[in-house]
């Protein structure tokens, strides 16, 4: 008998689905009560949540952890990683919704919705002399971390009339038709010097931590704009405000922050140049089914022993 620990939260229709579709030689047991889960992780051997130092100490059959999430900063400890505990994340659930909400941000820019939109607050019809608005046709797209949610991203710039450019770990993997240059990371510079829009998409690593400074925001154009929809830790969050404040670069887009939730006196929070939404760009209905569905999926090729989907390299993290 397997017995697997469930500690995060799913809906009660995911929890009847999850009991209908798993075998009778797996004991599944939910339990959401920090003591509980303390107690029942001691002769588990599968955990689908989060794995903390308390509960590997306790863990004494613990042999696979699937992550909820795909990004694992906050979940890899030095013992975790130095254990023989297989870890699985969820990636790639939600590369479309968070390419939208890219969509969404460029768009916002190049539309002046901001402006738009405060105008609308004050029932102001501007007009049209006092604005311009822009377009994509012709404009270069910089993708920072050309992995599922960058593919995604870059895979739709071409609908746009765009050109595309990106970095990735693995730049000797085969580039894709519509992308028209793939550096490996030391083309950061390359990228940024060249793109209208930089999308970081890349996850926090120790390698990937402040990649975006001073130097970096300094190599882009003045007209561009920076989105980031991977992880706030990418991007140092004071050398951006000032940047930003300054007329370094255009504008951002930020789902993420190195600060969350990013503080209610910050200076971001008032600049016209930026759109900020909280961290929520793949939070949509879907999600937490598709959360259940990699679970299940990794669940049978683990009885099988089959290799699982979505294996984290927990030294680099992803």
């Amino acid at each position: 008998m397997v017995k697997v620990l469930v500690s995060y939260h799913i809906p009660l229709d995911l929890r009847e689905r999850l009991q209908a579709e798993i075998k009778d030689d797996v004991d599944l047991v939910f339990a959401e009560d920090e003591e509980i889960v303390k107690q029942e992780i001691c002769d588990a051997e599968i955990l689908f949540g989060s794995l903390t130092p308390e509960l590997l100490k306790q863990a004494k059959k613990l042999c696979w952890v699937q992550a909820p999430f795909a990004s694992q900063e906050r979940h890899l400890f030095p013992q975790f990683i130095e254990s023989d505990i297989l870890l699985t994340n969820v990636a790639g659930i939600y590369n479309e919704e968070i390419a939208d909400h890219v969509y969404a941000l460029i768009l916002g820019f190049t539309r002046q919705i901001p402006r738009f939109t405060r105008n609308q607050d004050k029932r102001y019809w501007e007009p049209s002399s006092g604005f311009k608005v822009d377009y994509l046709a012709g404009k270069t797209l910089g993708v920072v971390g050309l992995g599922g949610i960058g593919g995604e991203v870059a895979k739709r710039a071409p609908s746009f009339g765009m050109r595309v450019v990106a970095t990735r770990a693995h730049p000797e993997r085969e580039k894709p038709d519509y992308i028209d240059q793939v550096w490996g990371p030391d083309g950061l510079v390359h990228l940024l010097a060249e793109s209208d829009f930089v999308v970081i998409c890349t996850p926090e690593t120790p390698r990937t931590r402040r990649m975006i400074g001073n130097e970096e925001l300094n190599t882009m154009k003045r007209t561009a704009y920076i989105v980031n929809i991977g992880r706030g830790a990418v991007i140092d969050l004071s050398a951006l405000t000032e940047a930003l404040r300054n007329g370094v670069i255009a504008g951002a887009g930020l789902d993420v922050f190195e600060i969350e939730p990013l503080p209610a006196d910050h200076p971001l929070w008032e600049m016209e140049n930026v759109i900020i939404t909280p961290h929520m760009a793949s939070n949509t209905d879907i999600y937490s089914a598709r959360r259940v569905d990699r679970f299940l999926d990794n669940l049978s090729r683990y009885l099988q022993g089959k290799p699982l989907q979505s294996v984290v390299d927990k030294e680099d993290w992803h």
